[in-house]
């Protein structure tokens, strides 16, 4: 009976091991969805996605890209603010011919406005001034990750980042906080993959991968008919689910220092994913820690409702079918820190930083 009772503690130790939160439904918090007052920072236009409850939450600026507008990424807006964090959603005003220095403008802007927001606004009181991530999909990839190299963000995420004139390839070393980047496959929409030729020069934590498949359609959480023909086929709810689970859990690790985002983000159980391909974890000296990161929300009695009311309830467009088996490469590296005098997240599991790719 002694034997039993090891075998079965010891089933039952497995069984809490391999469990592991999935990141690619909406959490457990309703939003509110408001439209960013006229010129905000310089935009033309925008949302405000808010949570629920008194926080304070980590904030981020959701980038879109080519041709495209909030619409692209309010629902990565949504998803995000499920989880606990105020996204501030930006319609650049150059679509058709973006500027990155403009755009660069803007991101740093509407980071500076809200991280204490004006007076009547849906997220006065509501955001910690301490916690700022960073999220773009394209182009808008590229001008976050000019603005990243700038402010040091606790998080940098890039979905499937486009460059132009060498301002990504230029900006990258200069960035020495956590960054997560996810490609999709080469194509004419992404300038062919060209910026995974340097997707690992910056300095700080990184995590790499590309969602294999992938097409530069999924780092938009918006179905939009005009993207696929163009751009290698259209999104697909699947491969959206691991860019929205890795992004998300970078989130929660960087800025709220939850150990089970921590463990999504480790070199094996990316390996063990057959959906990611060549994964590169690279951990480096973090510039953008800060003590002590808070939980503001993520267990809270907040409503779970998750249909698409873009007024109450979290959308997201990320099925949850992750495959949890792999057969991925990694290679795992150091490199030095920064001289950057700035504040940012503590990193739960020591210095990884994770780079990610949006449209």
């Amino acid at each position: 009976m002694w034997f039993r009772g090891i075998v079965a503690c010891a089933l039952f130790t497995a069984s809490l091991d391999v469990q592991a939160t999935d990141y690619s439904v909406a959490g457990p918090l309703t939003f509110t969805v408001s439209d960013l007052p006229d010129g905000a920072g310089g935009a033309a236009g925008g949302k405000l996605v808010v949570p629920e409850g008194a926080g304070p939450y980590p904030l981020v600026v959701a980038s879109h890209g080519w041709s495209a507008s909030e619409t692209n990424q309010e629902g990565w807006a949504q998803h995000f603010a499920s989880w606990g964090y105020v996204v501030v959603v930006p319609t650049f005003p150059n679509a058709l011919s973006p500027d990155t220095e403009v755009n660069t403008g803007i991101i740093k802007a509407l980071a500076a406005m809200y991280t204490v927001p004006p007076a009547g606004s849906p997220a006065e009181g509501k955001v910690d001034p301490l916690r700022l991530a960073l999220e773009g999909h394209s182009a808008g990839g590229l001008a976050t990750t000019v603005a990243a190299s700038e402010l040091q963000p606790q998080a940098t995420i890039l979905f499937d980042p486009v460059d132009k004139d060498d301002a990504g390839k230029n900006a990258l070393p200069s960035l020495c906080g956590p960054m997560l980047a996810i490609f999709a496959d080469p194509g004419s929409c992404n300038d062919d993959g060209i910026w995974q030729e340097y997707k690992d020069t910056s300095i700080g934590p990184q995590v790499i991968f590309s969602v294999v498949g992938s097409t530069h359609c999924d780092g938009e959480n918006f179905a939009r008919a005009a993207c696929g023909p163009f751009c290698g086929g259209a999104a697909d709810t699947a491969r959206q689910a691991e860019y929205g689970h890795y992004a998300t859990a970078i989130l929660e690790a960087y800025l709220k220092g939850v150990e089970a985002a921590t463990d999504e983000l480790m070199i094996d159980a990316l390996n063990a994913n057959a959906a990611l391909t060549d994964v590169m974890v690279n951990e480096a000296d973090n510039c953008a820690e800060v003590d002590d990161p808070v939980d503001a929300g993520s267990d809270t009695d907040a409503d779970t409702d998750t249909d698409s009311d873009a007024d109450a309830d979290s959308d997201t467009d990320a099925d949850t079918d992750t495959d949890s088996d792999a057969d991925s490469d990694a290679t795992n590296g150091s490199s030095g820190g920064c001289g950057c005098d700035v504040v940012g997240t503590r990193s739960p599991f020591g210095v990884l930083a994770i780079f990610a790719d949006a449209v």
